[in-house]
C-alpha cells in the first residue's frame, strides 16, 4: 500500500517544504473580510444563544407547571 520510507528525516524535510509551498499559494482574507466574518459569527452566536435561552425558559416553566420537579 505505502512504500517504506528509507530516509525519514529527508522525507520529513520534503513534507515541510511542500507544506510551506502550499501556504505560499493560499489567498488570505483581508482585514476587512476578517472583521466582516467575525461580525457575522458574533451575530449568529447571539441569535442561537437567545433561541436556546428562550427554549430553556419555555421548557423550564412547562416542567414547573406540570410539577415534575421541586
Amino acid at each position: 500500500m505505502f512504500g517504506r520510507i528509507t530516509r525519514p528525516f529527508k522525507a520529513t524535510g520534503q513534507f515541510l517544504k511542500e507544506v510551506w509551498g502550499e501556504l505560499q499559494r493560499v489567498v488570505w482574507p483581508s482585514h476587512e473580510d476578517t472583521a466582516g466574518f467575525t461580525g457575522v459569527v458574533i451575530v449568529a452566536v447571539a441569535i442561537v444563544a437567545v433561541w436556546v435561552g428562550a427554549l430553556d425558559l419555555i421548557f423550564t416553566r412547562l416542567v414547573g407547571a406540570l410539577g415534575l420537579y421541586d
